[in-house]
């Protein structure tokens, strides 16, 4: 193992933030190569959970010959609002994962996003492990843009439950997915649940379905069982459940969950009285992908996201 600065900015108030990446050098210099994008928010704590544990299984718990082509693994990007709980940089508040493919004599961010993309670039493979923006428990799937540039097929090795082929939006094409894949890489976004508490459960499913597309692109010979056969969906298929009023929200059924149509999936509780003001239906047979994460809701909040089945 390598482990490579990618850029230091010095700081006036506290040490200089260093962001660094782990380089896994592969013995076959004809296999494929992948980069590996772990927290670029302040509160993406799960994908850094998921990053780092990576780091540690290539390094520890793999033997060297096995690894067949180059991995490049950086956990943390954005450290410093890591540090203080915010979500995004910390100066002006901007986004590092709307700044790519960045520019070396701009912002901060966009000078950070070039540096990052600068050592990226190239790879074969790219995987972003991506927090959900919204408040919402959800399984963990790939987002795929409907770029022209994105593989289906090689999305299906992750062996998630779900894909999610999204219509791209102008707002996009600044994101590291749409310009790495502009530059030839297949990338790729892991959407993990955008709760703050580490779920060892849920990490190891996204690592083992990392590995998994590392093996079946011959990146590793590291054989796992297979996952699921992935079902691509898009914003047609997704039934949005939303809540007609405001109080304390308890779900009746978890994120992954199978529902029939009218079954009682979740309630709202007066936050005064006591009493159950709202019961949620299922409008459609179909699985949960994600759910409201916070125990007060607010009317007009997405209380459900279900994925029809027929």
């Amino acid at each position: 193992m390598e482990k490579i600065e990618i850029l230091k900015i010095e700081s006036l108030s506290r040490a200089p933030l260093v962001i660094e990446g782990y380089l896994f050098k592969g013995s076959n210099p004809k296999a494929p190569r992948v980069a590996i994008i772990g927290a670029m928010e302040g509160d993406s704590i799960l994908p850094l959970y998921c990053a780092s544990s990576l780091v540690d299984f290539f390094k520890n718990k793999i033997e060297e010959e096995k690894i067949k082509g180059d991995i490049l693994i950086i956990p943390s990007i954005n450290h410093y609002a890591l540090n203080i709980g915010k979500r995004f940089w910390p100066l002006d508040n901007t986004d590092i994962n709307m700044m790519f493919p960045g520019y070396e004599f701009g912002e901060t961010t966009q000078r950070i996003a070039k540096k990052v993309f600068d050592a990226i670039n190239g790879y074969d493979y790219g995987i972003i492990l991506e927090r959900r923006p919204d408040p919402a428990t959800c399984v963990p799937y790939i987002k795929l843009y409907k770029s022209g540039y994105e593989d289906l097929l090689a999305a299906k090795r992750f062996g998630f439950k779900l894909i999610h082929h999204r219509t791209m939006k102008s707002i996009d094409t600044v994101t590291l997915q749409y310009n790495w894949q502009l530059w030839g890489t297949k990338a790729f976004s892991v959407i993990c649940p955008s709760d703050n508490q580490v779920d060892k459960k849920i990490a190891s499913q996204i690592n083992q379905a990392i590995i998994r597309f590392m093996d079946k692109s011959k990146i590793i010979n590291y054989h796992i069982f297979n996952g699921y056969e992935s079902t691509i969906m898009d914003r047609n298929t997704i039934s949005i459940v939303k809540s007609p009023k405001s109080g304390i929200f308890i779900p009746k059924e978890l994120a992954g969950n199978y529902v029939s149509k009218d079954q009682i999936i979740g309630e709202i509780v007066d936050s005064l009285e006591g009493n159950i003001i709202h019961q949620f239906l299922a409008p459609c047979n179909g699985m949960i992908t994600c759910f409201y994460s916070n125990s007060l809701i607010y009317e007009h909040a997405v209380a459900f996201r279900i994925a029809r089945i027929g």
